[in-house]
């Protein structure tokens, strides 16, 4: 479970997971700052990560353990549906394995998870 709370400066918030936590910040019409990630980029982050460590098990299932790797993501809003684009970032040796990893990042959990039908109610 992830808990927020508000900071003194204006957008800010702290979340906090275990013994992790972060600032989140944004700025709307001058007010706020960049002290964290908007919201919505905690969204782009959080399956980029899950993407990048679904990689790296690939990888590591193929016996290769020091790899290059990484998954950038972009969060499309619009009226009628949210999109995720993203995009395998491979080191060039490894590009005959590509179409593994990318399976296994299809499947990453955090993917599954947003892919299927969302309900938002009070705890």
């Amino acid at each position: 479970m992830v808990e927020a709370t508000v900071l003194a400066k204006p957008w800010q918030v702290r979340f906090r997971a275990g013994g992790n936590e972060g600032v989140a910040d944004t700025l709307k019409e001058g007010v706020g700052g960049s002290a964290g990630m908007r919201p919505h980029e905690l969204l782009e982050a959080a399956l980029a990560t899950c993407m990048t460590v679904s990689a790296r098990m690939a990888l590591a299932d193929l016996g290769i353990g020091d790899a290059e790797v990484g998954v950038r993501v972009l969060l499309e809003r619009e009226e009628s549906e949210t999109r995720f684009r993203y995009e395998l970032v491979l080191d060039p040796d490894l590009e005959t394995h590509r179409s593994a990893i990318a399976e296994r990042i299809a499947r990453s959990p955090v993917r599954s998870t947003l892919s299927k039908p969302l309900v938002f109610e009070p705890a």
